[in-house]
């Protein structure tokens, strides 16, 4: 009898065992081919923005998209150009859905879900959305930003040093050009990242073009300056000497360059020179030798300077330059160079019967040392020049500059 009864519960358990996997597979079964749907369909809970699809064929979707085309392409895109913001719709900047992408980032994603992944999405729909992908019509998209270009396309304000008081550099302002063959292939890139209604593009300095010219913002103080007297009178001489002036008035000398009075005042018969006596040019001296001193006051290092036969009357003696041109094109001339770290800006200019030269450049150019000149007399028509180096008020060194002998009295 306990034989039976063993037998018995053993054939029990197989039949149950067997309906149980003949239950479990046809459930497998049926789920497979509910699951196979969605070769084709949205799997519950998944959204394209804010419109649900669920269980819409990817044919019938594409239905829906298309009623609401207008809709989706009347979101606004905020184009941010030079600190002003444009508004446009994704329409007038040529942009379309992108349908088949679209979809196929949907797809792609179920399809690659494992099975038991994809029967818990079935089952347990957690909401997803996906983005909608987009495509432009690059030809619309260029005429918008063309006809954006004729509104912000600015003329720049030229950099340039205002003189009137001092020398304040003006850096150029607000002058650019809006790129708009370059703002294409960035405008696509930017719609092809994260979006949202109202997303704000800002068109970087690579697409607005702005003016290139070098800032000297760092030009902020006088570092040195001469001046010498001349007589009102003297007409023919005077506008020699304020052409000279305006010639090298405005010239910059970058730090390490070296300054040619010839080269940026000369030769002394171009425009605006007049004859004096027997002389072209005669008053041209003058203002070289005002520059020369500006330029040893400024501790600037003298490549060249030869002195005059006789000695000036507006400067100490050995503290005068002479500069001459001739016609083979050789060049007497006067040369420093800029030692500092930083540009130096030349303001020359007359006032009051008085040539005045002032150099210009950054506050800590000259690293706290300042500089005086002296000169001593030698027998009758000799001078020894002097270059004195202060610190905090205190001399530190004194060196001599040059010996020079006048030929005549």
């Amino acid at each position: 009898m306990k034989r039976v009864d063993s037998k018995t519960k053993l054939i029990f358990l197989i039949s149950f065992l067997s309906i149980f996997v003949l239950f479990y597979l046809s459930l497998t079964i049926y789920h497979v081919y509910s699951l196979r749907r969605f070769d084709n369909e949205f799997l519950p809970n998944i959204y394209l923005d804010e419109f649900d699809m669920s269980y819409y064929s990817f044919e019938k979707a594409r239905i829906k998209v298309d009623f609401y085309n207008d809709y989706i392409l009347s979101h606004k895109v905020i184009l941010s150009i030079h600190g002003d913001s444009f508004e446009y719709s994704l329409k007038d900047l040529g942009v379309s859905v992108d349908y088949e992408s679209t979809i196929k980032n949907v797809k792609s994603y179920q399809d690659h879900l494992r099975f038991f992944k994809k029967l818990y999405a079935y089952n347990h729909p957690e909401k997803k959305v996906f983005p909608f992908l987009y495509k432009v019509d690059e030809k619309q998209l260029r005429e918008t930003l063309t006809l954006l270009k004729s509104k912000v396309d600015r003329e720049k304000i030229p950099a340039h040093f205002d003189t009137s008081q001092g020398v304040v550099y003006k850096p150029s302002t607000d002058g650019f050009s809006f790129n708009v063959e370059e703002a294409v292939p960035y405008f696509k890139q930017e719609l092809s990242t994260s979006w949202r209604e109202g997303k704000k593009i800002s068109f970087d300095k690579d697409i607005l073009k702005a003016d290139g010219s070098p800032s000297y913002e760092m030009i902020d103080t006088m570092t040195s300056s001469f001046q010498t007297p001349f007589m009102p009178d003297t007409y023919l001489r005077n506008i020699n000497l304020n052409t000279a002036l305006d010639y090298i008035n405005g010239t910059i000398v970058q730090p390490g360059e070296i300054f040619s009075y010839c080269d940026k005042a000369g030769p002394f018969n171009k425009k605006g020179y007049v004859f004096y006596y027997e002389f072209v040019g005669n008053g041209v001296c003058q203002i070289a030798t005002t520059t020369y001193n500006a330029a040893l006051l400024g501790g600037l290092e003298i490549v060249k300077r030869y002195p005059h036969a006789k000695k000036s009357l507006y400067v100490a003696g050995g503290l005068d330059a002479t500069v001459a041109s001739y016609s083979s094109g050789w060049c007497v001339d006067m040369q420093f160079k800029n030692t500092y770290d930083y540009p130096i800006y030349i303001k020359a200019y007359s006032e009051n019967s008085r040539a005045h030269v002032e150099f210009w450049s950054n506050h800590d150019a000259k690293k706290g040392f300042e500089y005086t000149t002296s000169s001593s007399q030698i027998g009758v028509r000799g001078y020894k020049s002097y270059l004195h180096t202060w610190k905090d008020g205190q001399e530190i060194d004194v060196k001599e500059i040059a010996t020079t002998w006048y030929r005549e009295e």
